[in-house]
């Protein structure tokens, strides 16, 4: 299990530094694009196109970050008020759910790489292959699988380690 641990805290820096460069060359992209517009009289026609597919990607990235903590979505106003015994088959039923709904975005991001790589789209200003941008939607989704049952183990072993110190004070 520490091993598991040690793996998706290497995973999780990986997607922080995704995010920080990928923020960064949006906003660069976009201030620049502002600059060019005014000052030069000429867009920078490619980052809109840049700018959306790296959106995706920071969408899904951050949110795999944040269910990796357990702040993705959840109704915490009904979970909180559960009885303590259905509090963990109550996350373990969020996470395959979640997971479940993932697979199914991972899928079809998927399949529809696998379409872009057959047909060999192109965009229409960059003139980059298509399954790229695609890519970065099962990259997000993988990720978020991997967290959201990252989160759940977490939490059942939390919950199993105050339960055995429970029984250590009686």
């Amino acid at each position: 299990m520490k091993m598991y641990k040690k793996i998706m805290d290497g995973v999780a820096v990986v997607e922080k530094a995704i995010l920080v460069s990928s923020t960064l060359l949006i906003l660069v992209l976009t201030v620049g694009n502002v600059f060019s517009r005014k000052v030069i009289h000429r867009s920078w026609s490619f980052t809109e196109e840049l700018v959306v597919a790296v959106f995706v990607l920071i969408t899904l990235l951050a949110a795999a970050l944040a269910s990796r903590e357990g702040e993705l979505v959840s109704l915490s106003l009904f979970t909180d008020r559960l009885p303590e015994k259905i509090k963990k088959p109550s996350m373990i039923l969020i996470t395959v759910l979640s997971v479940i709904f993932t697979a199914v975005l991972f899928k079809y991001g998927f399949d529809k790489v696998l379409i872009q790589l057959a047909n060999g789209k192109r965009t229409f200003v960059l003139n980059w292959p298509e399954w790229i941008f695609w890519s970065f939607i099962p990259i997000g989704a993988g990720c978020m699988i991997l967290h959201l049952i990252e989160y759940c183990i977490d939490f059942c072993r939390k919950d199993r380690e105050i339960t055995s110190k429970e029984k250590e004070d009686k």
